[in-house]
Order: C-alpha cells, then structure tokens, then sequence
C-alpha cells in the first residue's frame, strides 16, 4: 500500500522542526547534556519554573510568591515570566516527586525555538521567498545567534516574536490589509512583552518605533500611516497591560541589585553598566567564527549564512525589503555596540526603559531577525539562476576565506604556546568553519555546472548550515557525568529528603537558607516559605529593615527552622540531617505567624521606623509600629487567641478571639493588592513594624482572611484582553488594499 505523500503546506514547517531538532540534537535526541547548568539557570530559573509549574498544575496561577523574601509580586518581577504562555506549556509536562526534570525542561526549550523557526518561516513566505528558502531562513534565525545561543528561556520566549512583528509590520505599511496587520502587529509586541525578560520586546518596540517614524516622514499618506502606527503601539500597550501593570506597580516598591548596587527605580542605572553589557567591534568576529558564546548574546552567523546574506545584499540591492533588512541589521548592530555608539546616549538619556534596561547586547534579537530575513532572500536569488558571475565570486570568496582561515588556525596551532591567540586557543571549531565554508563553494559549483539538481544543491546547502550551526549551539553544555558542572543541578534533587521533612512539620513555617550550603531559591523549588532566595530583586521596605539576619527580625518573620551544614546563630536546635550532610535546626524563640497586639508606637516615616524596628528595645510580640498614624485600640486583662493559622500562596485565614479591640498582626510582607475581611466585612490593612500586615479586630471570635486580589493584574488582564478582542474584531472588518 502507498503511503500518501504530506500536503505541500505541511511539509516545510516540519522540515524547519526538523532543521532544529538536528541542531538541538544534545537536547532533543539524549539525556547526556544540559543547558541548565550554569548559576543562574540551575540556581535561579529552574525554581522559578518549578514554582510556576507546580502552581499551574494546582490550577493556579503564581501572582504572588510567599516562598521567597517573606513574599512579594511574582508577576511584578517581569523575569519568572508569570504571563507567558510558554510557561502554561511547560505545565503540561510530567513531573516526579512534584518536581519538574531536565529531560522535559530541554524538550520544552527545543520546542521554543522550533517556534521561532515557524514564525520565521510565515514571515519569509510573505516576504514573497521560495518555500525552500524560507525553510533555509527559518532554521537559521531559529539555531543562530540570538536565537541558537541565548541559553535563558525567559530572553529566548520573549525575543522569537521577532518575525512575526515585522510580518504584520511590513504588511500595514504596505497597505496590505493596513488595520487588520497594524492590530496583529500590536499583539506580537504585546506577546513579546508578555513572555519574560523586558529587554529583548523593549529592542524590538524601539526598532519598530523606529521603522515606523522613518515611514512616517517618507510617506504622502502620513494621515493614514499615523493611524495605523497608533493601532500597532495602542494594540501593544493593550495586550501587555496583564504584565506592564504589575511591572510598573513592583517597581515603585521593590530595588533590584545591579553592578551599581542595589537601585529603586527612582535610582539611574550608571551608563558603565550598559557599556560592559555591550557588542564590541572585536566581537564583530565571532559573526563569522566560533566563540562568541562567552558573551551575553552570542552574534554568529556563520559562512554559510552569510555568504547568503551578502548575495542578496550584492544581487540584489535594488529591492526595498533588502535595503530595509540591511539598514535594520546595522542599526541593530550599532545600539548593541553602546559603548562605542554616541547615538544609544541619546536614548539611555531620554527613554527611562532604555536606562533600566541596561543590556544593549540584546539587541542582537533584532540584527539576527535581519540577517535571517537576508538569508531567504539570498537563498532565493543565488538559487534562481541567473547571475552566474556573482555565483562565482562568491565561490572565490568562500574559497579564499576557508583557505585563509584554515591556515591561520593550522599555523597557530603549530606555534603554540609561543604565539597565543584569544580566538583560536584550544578551540578547534573554526578549523571546521573553514572546512564548511570550501565544501559550500564545492556545492555552489557543482550547482552552477549543472552536476546538482536546484533541489539538490538547496539540500546541501541546508545542511551545511545544520551542521555549521550545531558547530557553536551547545559547544558549552554540561555533559550529566560532569560532577563538577552539575553540582548545582544536582543539589536541586539531593535535597529532596530536607524539604520532606520540612513539609511534614506542622504549619506554619518559615526557613532560613544558608546560602554559602544551598545558593539557589530552596523556598520557590519546593513552594515552603523561606526568607531569601536568589532573586534578581525585592521589596525596598524589607530591604531597608536592613538586618533580617538578625535574631529580632528573624523571630518577628516567625523564621522558626534553619537550612545549614552549622548553626547561623545562638539558640538553634537540630532536629534533622540530610543526606546531602545539610541540617535542620528549629528556632523555638520565633514568633508565630499571626499574634494580636494591644499597643502602637508611631514612626515619623520609613526609614526612622525602620532604625526603630532594628534598634529600639521595645517588644515587637506586644507592640506594634505604625508610620505617621494609626488605629485607636483597647487595653484590657483578658488574653486574646490565635486558635488557627491557614495560609495559601495568595490568601491566609486567621481565626482569633479577642479580648478586645486589638491590631491583629500577620508576618508576611504587606503589598498593594491585598485585602482583608473580618467576618466577611472589609476593613483596611496597616503596614506593621514598616514590612508586615496588620488588621483591626474588635472584641469577640472573628475569621479574618487576606487576599492578594490586585488590581494591576486585574485592570492588565481586562486590558490584555481588549486588546485581543481589538484585533479579533478588526480582522473581522472587511478592508481593500490600500496605497503603499
């Protein structure tokens, strides 16, 4: 029986995933890699998936995050990525032991960039190339640079809409269906903002801002192009609203720690930080050559790409979308390059995001969307057949350089260790680049002697660029028997015995981590509340309070266990050893969390309350101290009760008998957003000791319960969702092509 061959549809976008599973080999095919390995991933990312995961398939979603810092707004923090749908993806992954693993995490990774490469590929069909030159495109804007390199998930999800901005872009300024593209451009800006980190969208918008002013004064029908730009960045502001918000909320209370030290966001961001965090010209040389994956975004392209980048700049010129790419690329290139750019001064001077963002390099996420753009039109003018005479140089010039390149590397590899090289030491993939680039002239050739079918050479080519990519992804992954790269990793599991005993004990707890014994965020691994984590930012407030290592601070938290190789402090008791040689060690001194107070001292602002809180020698178990005013309270014999604690990552419920009017104290950190009820009637909350919540009691049983309801998340999500309606409802809309 014959096999019915795939619709013609179907069989390019499975030939991209196929394109990038083989790059992704590593991860796709084996278990003997990880890209985790790294601090900041194993010690940092994993637990913020972790925690998202296990809230999801909880059916929740993690707006507030209790497990680290005494709790803050996780959606606020931008990074975790709350919003993402890529993160509900990885939700659906199975886990072990309530954790998620690596396998699952590398498959998902691999699926995000299989999602580039699709985006890319629609937006080079539309660009009008070949669909086998779209499929040569898209695998390589998925596996190169930005894309291929960029090992934190949370820049990847947010910098592959990319392609599909400029698709809808380029379609509205055109006239193609103007309203319905500017809308569906908007929402591609608003889902790159959605999906994590804030650079990558923030390099993106500036650049579509920037095509669309350029636009603007060059058209006769500003009227029209002004609506339609209005749409794209209204549609955007709209759909982001859900992260934006939160964002904008958490940073007017939180500081985040930078080389320049911990800022607010009233605090600039010094501009050496935005230079170290830059392109330099010499880096230019890992375009072409191997390396760059020591920078914080890798620039490589490599020869096979590029020699079809610049045959379609050379072949080509003529037509508009190359200039536009071209121009796109360099400029990219240029805000990238901060430190030798007085032109990013400008916008480090006058835009504030471009101030916090503090990391140029990113920009790579739109130079690469360029280049890749290049590379379709290239493979589709070089396979067209008919400029033999640039087919030619170009075969010279790959020859040339794989000549050139070879030598050099064979020649510095004969004089070592007399002649050193930054590039080339003990590094022998550029040796392969060469080989790739004379074998890509061989093709080239055999090609325009009518020895290789067009499909054929197509075929070739594409794998060449499969084989040059895979030559730099993953050239700096940890292999699983690496012991001393996987240490990190490795401990997230070793734990597990600590965090059930720790789960076994009667609630509520609060732990303190050693971090010299356990670096990464233990509370958000195994969702139980702790009062660190490796964490990119927190509250100011608990910041300011300065001394939460303290023995007062501590036991006012209610820290009642400790996570150490040694005690940290007087008092501890242990009460387990786990097989990692880590113990616990309970604080019978800490306060409960939730206890009712009688008494109030007033602070005459923050910061001297926070120097009170610390220093004064009142007792923070009977009194409580406001900031500037505070409630009338009642002072009687009786003794009140706390006959029940329930706490949940976004509520808790107290149930207290009061003796009388009393201030009802909760050790976890206030926050705009939350509410209480007492006995279902609302009633406002005070900020205690400058860092906790507090709630006024009257005389008798009552049930008080907290929330986190806030209202950026809610007004963002109702915003998020208009904005998607907007779109829906304008491609609904009948429209004629209008004038370019």
């Amino acid at each position: 029986m014959n096999k019915k061959p795939l619709p013609p549809r179907l069989a390019p976008p499975l030939l991209v995933i196929l394109g990038v599973v083989s790059v992704f080999w590593k991860l796709a095919l084996t278990k003997q890699y990880t890209f985790l390995a790294s601090p900041d991933l194993s010690n940092q990312v994993m637990p913020w998936l972790q925690a998202q995961v296990f809230a999801i398939r909880h059916w929740y979603v993690l707006l507030w995050d209790p497990y680290e810092w005494f709790g803050q707004s996780l959606i606020g923090q931008v990074q975790p990525g709350v919003a993402s749908p890529f993160t509900f993806l990885l939700a659906l992954a199975p886990v072990r032991d309530g954790l998620i693993q690596l396998p699952w995490v590398h498959l998902w990774f691999v699926l995000i960039h299989c999602a580039a490469g699709l985006f890319a590929y629609w937006f080079f069909i539309d660009l009008e190339c070949s669909a086998a030159a779209a499929v040569i495109g898209a695998i390589f804007y998925a596996t190169a640079g930005f894309c291929g390199n960029t090992e934190w998930p949370q820049h990847l999800a947010s910098g592959i809409w990319a392609p599909l901005v400029f698709l809808f872009l380029l379609r509205t300024l055109r006239g193609r269906a103007p309203l319905k593209s500017a809308a569906w451009a908007g929402v591609a800006l608003g889902l790159s903002w959605l999906s994590g980190h804030h650079a990558p969208p923030l390099a993106l918008t500036l650049a579509a801002a920037g095509v669309g002013l350029v636009e603007l004064v060059r058209s006769r029908f500003r009227r029209d192009l002004a609506v339609r730009l209005t749409i794209v960045f209204g549609v955007m502001v709209l759909v982001s609203g859900v992260q934006s918000l939160p964002a904008r909320e958490y940073g007017r209370w939180a500081k985040r720690w930078t080389a320049t030290g911990a800022l607010t966001w009233k605090d600039k961001v010094q501009y050496p930080e935005h230079e170290d965090s830059g392109l330099r010209p010499t880096d230019l040389l890992h375009v072409v050559i191997p390396g760059g994956g020591g920078l914080r975004s890798d620039p490589f392209m490599g020869a096979v790409a590029l020699s079809l980048a610049i045959f379609a700049v050379w072949s080509a010129f003529g037509r508009r979308e190359v200039r536009f790419f071209l121009l796109l690329g360099i400029c990219a290139l240029l805000y990238a390059m901060a430190r030798f750019d007085a032109l990013y001064g400008w916008l480090y001077a006058l835009f504030p995001l471009v101030e916090k963002s503090r990391a140029p390099i990113v920009a790579l996420s739109v130079f690469h969307c360029a280049a890749a753009a290049l590379v379709a039109l290239g493979a589709d003018r070089l396979f067209a057949g008919n400029d033999p005479p640039r087919r030619r140089a170009i075969i010279k010039g790959l020859i040339w350089f794989g000549a050139i390149t070879l030598g050099l590397f064979l020649l510095m590899s004969y004089l070592k260790p007399a002649i050193s090289s930054g590039v080339l030491d003990g590094d022998s993939r550029p040796g392969m680049t060469a080989l790739l680039a004379v074998m890509l002239a061989g093709v080239y050739h055999a090609w325009g002697r009518g020895y290789v079918a067009r499909r054929g050479a197509l075929a070739m080519r594409g794998l060449l660029l499969i084989i040059e990519q895979g030559n730099e992804v993953g050239s700096g992954w940890a292999h699983v028997r690496d012991a001393n790269r996987m240490a990190p990793v490795k401990l997230l599991y070793d734990t597990l015995d600590i965090a059930d005993y720790l789960r076994h004990q009667p609630d509520p707890k609060r732990v303190e981590i050693n971090d010299k014994d356990i670096v990464f965020t233990f509370g958000d691994w195994y969702h139980i509340d702790t009062s660190a984590g490796m964490t990119a930012s927190m509250l100011t407030a608990t910041s300011e309070l300065g001394s939460w290592w303290r023995n007062r601070v501590q036991r006012m938290y209610g820290v009642n266990y400790t996570v150490s190789r040694t005690p940290t402090r007087e008092g501890l008791q242990e009460v387990f050893w786990g097989k990692s040689g880590i113990k616990v060690y309970k604080n019978p001194a800490a306060f409960p969390r939730a206890w009712t107070v009688h008494r109030t001292i007033l602070a005459p602002n923050e910061w001297n309350g926070a120097t009170m809180v610390n220093d004064w020698t009142f007792d923070l178990r009977t009194t409580a101290l406001l900031v500037r005013n505070g409630p009338p309270l009642d002072q009687c014999g009786g003794e009140d009760k706390v006959t029940a604690v329930e706490e949940r990552p976004s509520s808790v419920r107290v149930k207290v008998e009061m003796a009388c009017r009393g201030l009802l104290v909760v050790s976890d950190n206030w926050y705009p957003g939350w509410t209480a009820q007492v006995d279902g009637r609302y009633q406002g909350i005070w900020k205690v000791n400058t860092v906790i919540r507090g709630v006024v009691v009257p005389a008798g049983r009552h049930e008080v319960v907290m929330r986190y309801r806030p209202l950026s998340v809610y007004f963002g999500l109702a915003l998020t969702i208009l904005g998607l309606l907007a779109a829906v409802v304008l491609q609904r809309r009948p429209e004629k092509l209008e004038p370019e």
